[in-house]
């Protein structure tokens, strides 16, 4: 598996309402091509962390040709500074997890 963590730094709210927005619209469509997993936290007023979690590094690259470089674009045109950190991941779960609390897409 492959994660990718991205910090977000907003400029204003509307930036951060907009890139929330963007995210969750284009999970959908990761979802469909590799995408396992996205956390998403607001740790502070102007702060946000996206975790990413990816079936393979191979199926990261292919989705982020499609959707990823316009995405950071669109970011950094709302002002909006973005960090990345990404790297093969050891995924371990409860056995008892209960998935009905998560959001589904």
């Amino acid at each position: 598996m492959y994660l990718r963590i991205l910090n977000f730094k907003f400029p204003n709210e509307l930036a951060k309402k907009s890139v929330i927005a963007l995210t969750r619209n284009t999970t959908q469509d990761q979802f469909k091509n590799g995408l396992l997993m996205r956390l998403h936290a607001d740790v502070s007023q102007n702060i946000s962390v996206a975790v990413l979690l990816w079936r393979s590094k191979k199926d990261f690259e292919e989705v982020y040709n499609v959707f990823g470089s316009k995405f950071i674009a669109e970011m950094k045109e709302l002002g909006t500074i973005v960090t990345i950190n990404e790297g093969p991941a050891e995924v371990d779960k409860a056995k008892e997890i209960d998935y009905s609390k998560f959001n589904e897409l």
